[in-house]
């Protein structure tokens, strides 16, 4: 008898596991269709939304076009200002080198324009102390003898007087 109890038990046991899991089943499956009934609703809700956006939206696609067109012709005006930029800015910088070029020509004219000239000026310098100043000193000197000797002449006659004996270095001097 044991065993027959046992068994009892056992069968006791599991219909009453069996009642339970069908009631959880039966919970379950109420849960789920009250889950879909409310996911119904709201889909139906997001529906009429997602309708109601969709028609705000292309009411502002209709308002935004003409802005979008707006924006190729300024995207258009750009591009073009940006090409005359450039091209104005390639202008520029060909006049800078051609100016920079020019100044680099002028300079060196002027620096052989200076060169030229205090070699003129050196050499004109040269030719009037070999040729001009040099004839004058000689000149000079030459004068100056026949002066200091025509002074000693007449200084002789004019005084007996002995002449006084200076040393070297002061008549050096």
């Amino acid at each position: 008898m044991r065993i027959e109890t046992l068994l009892f038990v056992i069968v006791a046991i599991s219909a009453v596991a069996l009642v339970v899991q069908s009631l959880s089943m039966w919970k379950a499956s109420r849960s789920i269709r009250e889950m879909v009934g409310k996911l119904e609703r709201r889909s139906v809700e997001l529906e009429e939304d997602l309708r109601r956006l969709m028609t705000r939206i292309e009411g502002v696609v209709k308002s935004v076009e003409p802005l979008g067109r707006m924006a190729e012709n300024v995207k258009a005006n750009v591009d073009l200002i940006s090409q005359m930029v450039k091209g104005q800015v390639q202008d520029f910088d060909q006049f800078g080198k051609e100016m920079l070029e020019l100044g680099r020509d002028q300079a060196s004219k002027f620096d052989y324009v200076v060169t030229d000239t205090v070699r003129k000026f050196e050499q004109t310098t040269e030719l009037i102390q070999k040729d001009i100043l040099r004839p004058a000193v000689e000149i000079s000197s030459f004068f100056k003898g026949i002066k200091a000797g025509l002074s000693y002449l007449f200084n002789k006659k004019a005084s007996t007087r002995p002449t006084e004996s200076y040393p070297e270095e002061e008549l050096f001097i």
